[in-house]
């Protein structure tokens, strides 16, 4: 866990470093450093917290290309980020005065105003909690089943570090996150350099503003918190937003909910039907699908045939129940 206690350590180290000007850069990227192995104060293990500290109080901005984390000193003289991919491998640390730029400032901003309980814990989030192989594949395959001839417009409810984006599930200009957590999303638009959209805050409150209009997105994804833990006003405002499908999981369980907009009245049709992938770890890391088709009268029960988007009620012969694939271009 990074805390303020940590912060508070960087800025009393940072101040005792002795920076080297980096004379390769003088020109194009000015800027000071420091490395392990010629601070003989600090260890390995030191550039990594800092690099936690950097990459969990410090807001996005552009290196050129790269969009990197900058830690503001209290006096907003200084500034310092790292380069390294993995914030384990941190070994060197860059320090300039805050008026530096380097190249065209257009990173998201994640800043939400909104202290979290994943806050603390973002920067070793992605190595605490790595994504199974049964669920990495029950995700992919629910998108699949949402998907037309062109890869889905995604909103992913409760982003953080960006799960859907590192299975490579969702394209980075075809994906909108919302979360709270702005060291969360720190993680997520430095691994994602080009990411469509990422607004920082609760998803009741964008769904309030409002920010999103019916149908605006073909697929919305809820990974990692079930459907029950959020309003079901919440739930189907996310529907109506949703033109194919809302996809729910929780633990090692995803859930489909098909939608479908009206083109004549753009209102929600009344009936749903959810399909429940479930990942057994008996079953050699594949999933394992379950449906159960959801109308306006009484449950019916329904089993999921070779095509997730084909459903087969206990009566009566196969038909197609899922979204019509579209032609339509993003």
């Amino acid at each position: 866990m990074i805390t303020e206690d940590d912060l508070k350590w960087w800025l009393e180290t940072a101040a005792q470093q002795e920076w080297i000007w980096a004379k390769t850069y003088a020109d194009t990227a000015p800027h000071s450093y420091i490395v392990e192995g010629r601070t003989p104060s600090l260890d390995h293990d030191d550039y990594v917290r800092a690099g936690r500290v950097i990459h969990t109080f410090g807001r996005p901005a552009k290196f050129y290309g790269m969009t990197s984390i900058y830690l503001t000193s209290p006096d907003g003289r200084l500034k310092w980020w790292t380069m390294d991919a993995d914030v384990r491998d941190t070994g060197l640390i860059n320090q300039a005065t805050t008026e530096r730029l380097y190249g065209v400032q257009n990173a998201p901003a994640t800043e939400s105003g909104i202290e979290t309980q994943y806050d603390a814990v973002a920067s070793s989030y992605d190595e605490r909690h790595p994504t199974s192989d049964a669920l990495a594949t029950a995700l992919r395959d629910a998108v699949a089943s949402l998907a037309g001839e062109y890869p889905p417009a995604v909103l992913d409810v409760g982003c953080g570090t960006g799960r859907l984006l590192d299975l490579g599930i969702a394209k980075p200009d075809r994906y909108a996150g919302v979360d709270p957590s702005t060291p969360m999303l720190n993680q997520l638009v430095r691994k994602h350099l080009n990411v469509g959209a990422i607004y920082p805050m609760r998803i009741e409150d964008a769904l309030t503003r409002p920010l999103f209009t019916p149908g605006q997105f073909e697929v919305v994804t809820i990974v990692g918190e079930s459907s029950e833990e959020l309003p079901a006003e919440t739930i189907r405002a996310l529907e109506s937003i949703a033109s194919r499908g809302v996809i729910v999981a929780s633990g090692e369980e995803v859930k489909i909910f098909w939608t479908a907009v009206d083109s004549s009245t753009s209102s929600l049709f009344a009936r749903r039907i959810a399909t429940t992938v479930l990942c057994d770890p008996c079953s050699n890391g594949r999933p394992i699908p379950r449906s159960v088709a959801r109308h306006n009268e009484p449950t019916t029960s329904a089993v999921l045939t070779s095509s997730p988007a084909r459903l087969k009620r206990d009566r009566g012969r196969a038909r197609p129940l899922g979204p019509r694939r579209s032609r339509s271009r993003a």
